[in-house]
């Protein structure tokens, strides 16, 4: 993918979020069954009190309040791009009970936004990146990512990524909006990616790579990560997101 074409769409997502954040944010206000999981299966493994998390990508928040469910002392931090999502992600969260939030802009795109996240003495015990690393476009970019999230990760500790596996699903792959809709040179985009149209309270598109075991595997090895687990969750297939468990060495 050359430079023109991941600017291209890294602006097509980001004009998404501007225009649709408030719908998106009453979009996802459920728990889904796959983040309950991750939850449960981190509490299990990780042990370290205050627990520490980072959650990139966070949109508004809804893994602040699935872990304060756990009833253990959490510190954890918030990063998204997009404002008005962070400003719906501090009101959910303003009544927690065992979760301490903080919240940080900055735009995964940026080669610097790692230095932008506050990070605990060590680094996090847990680093989470849930539906978000699929509008990284360019297989580079998506790379620069899982590492800076490694970097966040403290030895020994744990990252959490997810991504949808649509192309799986006949229902969503059968909604791909053509490259052209957007000005998008079809020659110029990878394997796996796609336009995806939302139309709940307005009409917007945004750019999805099907991230899939094979290439979520290879980037995690490319950052050091160790591939722990995997498993499918989610949506009305009920195996919509691709949810895995790496550790760093």
């Amino acid at each position: 993918m050359d430079t023109a074409t991941q600017q291209q769409l890294l602006t097509l997502n980001r004009a998404f979020y501007a225009t649709v954040a408030d719908p998106f944010d009453a979009t996802r206000l459920a728990t889904p069954p796959g983040k309950v999981a991750l939850v449960n299966r981190l509490a299990a493994v990780v042990t370290a009190t205050p627990l520490t998390v980072a959650d990139i990508g966070c949109g508004n928040g809804r893994l602040a309040w699935l872990l304060d469910e756990l009833g253990v002392p959490v510190d954890y931090v918030g990063v998204d791009a997009n404002a008005a999502l962070l400003a719906h992600a501090q009101t959910h969260t303003v009544d927690l009970r065992h979760v301490q939030t903080r919240w940080v802009q900055a735009d995964l795109a940026a080669a610097d936004w790692v230095e932008a996240v506050p990070q605990p003495p060590g680094g996090f015990a847990v680093v989470t990146c849930l539906a978000t690393l699929q509008h990284m476009p360019g297989r580079d970019l998506r790379q620069a990512v899982v590492q800076g999230l490694a970097r966040l990760a403290a030895p020994g500790g744990w990252v959490a990524i997810s991504a949808w596996q649509f192309l799986d699903s006949p229902r969503l792959a059968a909604k791909q909006v053509p490259w052209a809709a957007a000005g998008i040179d079809p020659a110029q985009v990878e394997a796996g990616d796609a336009l995806l149209p939302w139309q709940q309270g307005g009409y917007a598109v945004r750019y999805v790579h099907q991230l899939d075991a094979a290439e979520m595997a290879a980037l995690a090895a490319g950052a050091g990560l160790t591939w722990v687990d995997a498993y499918r969750a989610d949506g009305r297939e009920g195996n919509l997101n691709l949810y895995a468990l790496l550790r760093r060495a």
